[in-house]
C-alpha cells in the first residue's frame, strides 16, 4: 500500500470521527440517522480496506509463488543439466558397452582361433612325440645295426659281424689302445713277418692271414663295412726302438672292385706320425698281378694304393731288424724312412 492510499484512508477516518462526534452531541433521534450515515460512509472504506488487504495478501501470495516458480525453474534447470549429464553418461556407457561387445566378439574370435591353434599344436606335439618315439626306436635299431656291423661296444677279441652279402664274418676288435679309444675293427696287422703279403688280386680282395696275428681282412669286406656309413681310420705304428706313433683320418672311403677299390677319401688328419697317406688319395689298389701303378706293386712285392710309388706302404716286406738303412719294408716315411716293427690299420663308424 502506497502513501497516497494511506492519506485517503486517514482523511476518510477524520470525516467519520467528525460526523460521529456530532451524532453524540445531538439527540437520540439523530442517532439512527448518524448510524446509517456513518455506515454508508464507512462501508466503502471498509470494503476498500478489505480489498486492499486482499490485494496485499494476493500480492504477497504472488510474490511467494513467483519465488517458488523461480526456485522451481532453477530446480528444473538443475534437473535439465543433470538429465543432460545423465543422457551423456548413458550415451557414453552405451558407446562403451558397444565397444566392449565388439572387444568381446573379437576376443571370442581370437579364443576360437587360439583353441584351433592349440588343437593343431596338440596334434603336432602328438605327431612329434610319435616321431620322437619312432626316432628313438630307429636310433636303437641303428645302434644295434652299428653294433652288429662294427666293433662298437665290443671288447678286444674276435667277434662275428653282420655285413650285406657276407651276412656274417669274423673280425678282430680292438678296444685297449689309449690313443684310439674303444670299438675299432682291425682290418690289417703286421707284427712279426709270419704272413707273406706278396699276394694276388683275388687274395687281397677276399683277405688272408691269421686274425690272431698278421692278416689283411679283404678289400671287399672293407668296402662293404664302410659303404653304409662314414668311418674313420686309425693307423697305429711302432718302430724297433719301441717308440709308437699314430695317424688318424676322419673319413675313410674306398670304392668297389669295378673302381679297383680306389682310395677315395681320407678326411682330416690328426695324430703324431705325420700325414704320409694323403698323397695316396684317388689311387687305385694294385697287386703284383694287377698293377695300375707303373709296376710299383710288382717291384715292392705287395698290394697297396701306390702313387709313384709311395710315401707309406704298410703291406711291404717285413724286415726283422732296423739296421739304419732304407730297405723298402713296412714304411711311414713322413715319420721316418726306416722299416716299422709293427703296423695296424683299424676302422670305426663315426659317432
Amino acid at each position: 500500500m502506497n502513501i497516497s492510499t494511506h492519506t485517503r484512508i486517514l482523511a476518510i477516518l477524520l470525516i467519520v470521527l467528525q460526523v460521529n462526534s456530532k451524532c453524540i452531541n445531538n439527540s437520540k433521534e439523530l442517532d439512527d440517522q448518524c448510524s446509517t450515515y456513518c455506515y454508508q460512509v464507512v462501508k466503502p472504506l471498509l470494503q476498500y480496506v478489505n480489498t486492499v488487504k486482499e490485494y496485499n495478501e494476493l500480492q504477497h501470495t504472488i510474490k511467494l509463488q513467483a519465488e517458488t516458480i523461480n526456485k522451481l525453474n532453477e530446480l528444473i534447470k538443475s534437473k535439465d543439466i543433470q538429465l543432460a549429464q545423465q543422457t551423456k553418461l548413458s550415451e557414453t556407457y552405451e558407446s562403451q558397452n558397444q565397444y566392449q561387445k565388439k572387444l568381446l566378439e573379437q576376443y571370442e574370435i581370437q579364443l576360437t582361433t587360439l583353441k584351433s591353434d592349440i588343437s593343431l599344436k596338440d596334434k603336432e606335439i602328438k605327431n612329434l612325440q610319435s616321431q620322437n618315439v619312432k626316432t628313438k626306436e630307429l636310433q636303437t635299431q641303428i645302434t644295434a645295426i652299428k653294433q652288429a656291423s662294427s666293433c662298437l661296444g665290443k671288447l678286444t677279441y674276435l667277434h662275428a659281424l653282420r655285413v650285406p652279402i657276407f651276412h656274417r664274418m669274423t673280425v678282430p676288435c680292438e678296444s685297449n689302445l689309449p690313443e684310439a679309444g674303444a670299438g675299432w675293427t682291425v682290418i690289417q696287422r703286421r707284427k712279426d713277418g709270419s704272413v707273406n703279403f706278396n699276394r694276388t688280386w683275388s687274395e687281397y680282395r677276399e683277405g688272408f692271414g691269421n686274425l690272431h696275428g698278421e692278416f689283411f681282412l679283404g678289400l671287399e669286406k672293407i668296402h662293404l663295412l664302410t659303404q653304409s656309413q662314414p668311418h674313420e681310420l686309425f693307423v697305429f705304428l711302432g718302430d724297433f726302438f719301441n717308440e709308437t706313433r699314430y695317424a688318424r683320418y676322419n673319413n675313410f672311403v674306398i670304392g668297389n672292385e669295378k673302381e679297383f677299390y680306389e682310395l677315395k677319401e681320407l678326411g682330416t688328419f690328426s695324430g703324431t706320425a705325420s700325414d704320409s697317406m694323403q698323397t695316396h688319395i684317388n689311387q687305385k689298389f694294385s697287386t703284383p698281378d694287377r698293377d695300375s701303378s707303373n709296376n710299383c706293386a710288382k717291384y715292392y712285392s705287395s698290394g697297396w694304393w701306390f702313387s709313384n710309388c709311395y710315401r707309406c706302404n704298410l703291406n711291404g716286406k717285413y724286415i726283422n731288424i732296423d739296421n739304419g738303412t732304407d730297405v723298402n719294408g713296412i714304411e711311414w716315411r713322413w715319420w721316418k724312412a726306416r722299416p716299422m716293427k709293427f703296423a695296424q690299420m683299424m676302422i670305426r663308424p663315426l659317432e
